[in-house]
């Protein structure tokens, strides 16, 4: 039997579009391989999100064939939209296929052959960002999953595209415009994984609020959640992420009311001020932001509410910077990402003039850092002594040997137990509270 492997990075939804590969190419009577094993075909889906993100895929790719120089690899995603002339110059590299292409892929492994028609590779510059046209999102989510290799959760992605345009941002240009699943489709692949034993599904997309845009809003992501909720056997359902304007008092009060849609929002606010989220294209300001979640907080008991932040964008003085850090502390995030801002070629930002020195975007990346993991220690000490519900991982924590599992406030918990619990939602008497998680003992 032909083998092959799969290399992922970047975000959840590329998770999914992987494990959405992974089960046609092995139904096509393909086996997996673990990893560092020679293999017939290798998959890799790149990320684009940064410059980084573009050299680690060109590692990952070199990285690939120097380990299967008698490999067929075949590279999608983001980085092979972006700039498919580039990944085609890396000697070895057999096939290239453009977002919304990968069907393709299927089409080859079944055929064994591809024509030059339908390669799928595309011209090496992206489009010009001052034209704001899009490509046609030829993402038909005609591939599904039914299962989520190596998680306890499993991600299901409902939407694809954005049309945004953040002035840092290249991402709209490589996904192209919002483009959603129908809800009964969406209710099919969770039943499927229902059946395959998972318990709680993430909901993913590229600008998963934008959830019916196209039909303009005649589905949104409400009713997702409410025609979700009754499906048996599914107990958790969570967001992956959702722009803070994007949060209607419909979704909070669902969400309040609900005994299955975890009480966290991911609300990426890329900076506390006004200024500079105007230089971002973000469409909201930090009154609304705040306002926000003083909803979320009048509806919801103890909600967590986790954070995105770009530091050191370009023009971010340090008054704006002290904005940043004063909005972070009234907001007392459970969880805050930072990054520090790089270039991203062909985006509006990368050609502002006043950018930041890279030793002070260092420097304001650890102060935020210390103020924020005050904060997120802050909200897990108001659970000590508390009973909490979660998930247990299907592995046990690599350090202390203990099982492990996050709540649905996505607390990272730390307990004694046998491994029957794994997969199983328990209860955890909260006793100690560290940086990283908390530790407590099973309540039977």
């Amino acid at each position: 039997m032909k083998t092959c492997s799969f290399i992922t990075l970047g975000c959840k939804v590329n998770q999914y579009e992987t494990q959405a590969l992974r089960e046609a190419i092995i139904s096509s009577g393909y086996e997996e391989a673990s990893l560092n094993t020679p293999v017939d075909l290798c998959v890799i889906n790149t990320c684009t999100v940064t410059s980084t993100s573009d050299d680690k895929s060109r590692q990952q790719i070199r990285k690939v064939i120097r380990n299967n120089p008698d490999a067929t690899v075949i590279v999608t995603g983001c980085y092979a939209e972006s700039d498919a002339e580039a990944i085609k110059k890396i000697d070895g590299v057999g096939y290239v296929f453009e977002k919304g292409r990968e069907s393709k892929i299927i089409d080859f492994v079944k055929n064994g052959s591809i024509s030059n028609s339908d390669s799928g590779t595309v011209p090496s510059k992206i489009r010009d960002s001052k034209t704001k046209k899009l490509r046609r999102n030829l993402s038909a989510f005609n591939l599904k999953v039914s299962k989520f290799d190596g998680h306890t959760r499993a991600f299901l992605k409902i939407e694809d595209g954005c049309d945004i345009f953040c002035s840092y941002c290249i991402i709209p240009y490589v996904r192209g415009k919002v483009i959603s699943k129908k809800i009964d489709d969406i209710l099919f692949e969770a039943e499927q994984l229902v059946r395959n034993g998972y318990k709680e599904i993430v909901l993913t997309g590229i600008h998963l609020g934008a959830y019916g845009k196209e039909t303009g809003y005649q589905r949104n992501i409400t009713d997702v959640l409410e025609q979700l909720q009754s499906l048996q056997g599914l107990k958790r359902i969570r967001i992956s992420s959702i722009e803070v304007n994007e949060v209607t008092d419909g979704l909070i009060e669902l969400i309040a009311a609900s005994n299955k849609v975890c009480p966290h929002f991911h609300l990426p606010l890329q900076s506390g001020d006004d200024y500079i989220l105007k230089r971002m294209n973000r469409k909201y300001n930090t009154a609304q932001f705040i306002k926000t979640l003083e909803k979320i907080r009048e509806k919801i008991k103890l909600p967590s509410i986790s954070t995105d932040v770009l530091v050191g964008f370009p023009g971010e003085e340090r008054k704006h910077f002290e904005n940043t850090l004063g909005l972070c502390e009234k907001a007392g995030f459970s969880r805050t990402h930072i990054f520090p801002y790089s270039p991203r070629k062909d985006t509006p930002a990368a050609k502002m003039p006043d950018h930041c020195r890279p030793s002070d975007i260092k420097t304001r990346k650890k102060e935020l850092e210390s103020l924020t993991a005050g904060t997120s220690l802050s909200y897990k000490y108001s659970f000590t002594g508390k009973n909490i519900s979660i998930l247990v991982e299907n592995t046990r924590d690599k350090k202390t040997g203990k099982l492990c599992g996050y709540s649905d406030r996505y607390i990272k918990v730390l307990f004694d137990g046998s491994d029957n619990l794994i997969n199983e939602i328990v209860d955890i008497q909260v006793e100690k509270v560290l940086p990283q998680y908390v530790m407590g003992t099973y309540r039977k």
